[in-house]
């Protein structure tokens, strides 16, 4: 098969890491890829590093610029008429109703919907245009594929498709080996639940948040929560945020502001592979605070690593993350937050437990080959 997959952005992101993932796939299957986003970014040197073709786009942005817009869609209609593909791929919202509009599947077209951007909790003017322009554009389409069941769910209440041309399949992640991973870090770092549980000291909890630092992620809840702990857990917490975006001088401030220097830490965006070395070696307790989400790649790398997750209750977070695995937030809000860190800081035993259950989960539902052979079959059946 010759496959183009066609998405906004280039910069690390949970997109962006499935593209990654089927190129991969399909390139060692002996496929020919093709790939079409922003320039500059972490999938572009992805998609050369794998044996892809890349195809820059940079008029590629989530502007509503008319202008852009028009030199996107020829840019898009320039490359695939020199690629000559079996099918398109889409992936984001932009590029997703960007290219069905363009393709009007004269090509077989399919559309991955990594969270529709008309979520419960989105802005309101997203939420009243958006199901309007999905509705438009499924008519240029032969499937769409949801990466969640709630995104299957929300598809279906806005009559964005026909039942026949909507799919779900999960995100997939890799799955590291549980039982090495905390041997990677040097014993001094450790924490209690890399086995020190039966200590008698609490040790140091570090507890990692990953996100750009922009809405709907809401890192303020988190270190809103940790300062209203009891002084002698707030000094036994090391917080790392990493990611970039627009509000990292406000978040930096606020920081300072929350006399917090010595307890968070901001490294800022990091290649992916030290995002995951510092998941597999390091973290206690994985945090992912969010107005409305998909479904988070982030989530399911936690658990695959072994770490219990705090998560807000929006999108399909729920479809990961049981009472066994860790703790959902119903409620937003600094006091529920502060209890649910409370409890795991003061249980290493249980957050043990939980990372264990977690991996475990993370195993069974969300592994990378069910991913691959899901979407292989859905492609086979269109080509």
């Amino acid at each position: 098969m010759k496959l183009f997959f066609f998405i906004t952005k280039s910069e690390a992101g949970g997109a962006q890491t499935h593209v990654a993932q089927l190129t991969k796939f399909f390139v060692a299957r002996g496929d020919e890829v093709a790939i079409m986003s922003a320039p500059d970014g972490w999938l572009e040197q992805e998609a050369l590093r794998l044996g892809a073709h890349f195809f820059p786009n940079p008029h590629l942005s989530n502007s509503l610029n008319p202008w852009r817009f028009l030199q996107a869609a020829k840019t898009l209609t320039n490359a695939v008429h020199d690629f000559q593909p079996d099918l398109i791929a889409c992936h984001s919202t932009v590029a997703g109703l960007l290219g069905r509009f363009v393709i009007r599947n004269r090509i077989p077209t399919v559309f991955t919907a990594h969270g529709w951007g008309f979520q419960p909790g989105a802005p309101r003017p997203r939420r009243v245009l958006l199901p309007i322009l999905e509705r438009l554009a499924a008519r240029f389409c032969v499937k769409i594929i949801c990466v969640s069941q709630n995104d299957l769910a929300l598809a279906r209440a806005h009559h964005i498709a026909p039942p026949e041309k909507l799919t779900q399949i999960y995100n997939g992640v890799e799955m590291p080996d549980l039982l090495s991973l905390r041997s990677l870090d040097p014993p001094s770092t450790h924490s209690t639940s890399s086995g020190q549980a039966g200590s008698g000291s609490l040790g140091m909890t570090r507890i990692i948040f990953i996100g750009r630092l922009a809405p709907p992620k809401n890192p303020y809840l988190l270190i809103r929560a940790v300062a209203a702990l009891p002084q002698t857990l707030r000094d036994r917490v090391r917080v790392i945020v990493i990611g970039d975006g627009p509000e990292m001088t406000a978040l930096q401030d606020f920081v300072r502001e929350s006399q917090l220097g010595n307890q968070v830490d901001l490294p800022g965006a990091l290649p992916r592979e030290e995002v995951l070395r510092r998941l597999q070696t390091q973290a206690d307790l994985f945090v992912l605070l969010s107005s409305w989400e998909g479904f988070p790649y982030s989530i399911i790398e936690a658990m695959a690593c072994g770490v219990p997750v705090i998560a807000s209750d929006v999108g399909g977070v729920r479809e990961a993350i049981t009472s066994q695995t860790g703790i959902l937030l119903t409620h937003n809000d600094i006091q529920t937050l502060s209890q649910a860190l409370e409890q795991l800081i003061q249980n290493p035993k249980q957050r043990k437990a939980m990372g264990e259950q977690a991996h475990l989960a993370a195993q069974k539902k969300f592994s990378v080959d069910q991913m691959y052979e899901a979407t292989l079959a859905v492609y086979q059946s269109l080509v």
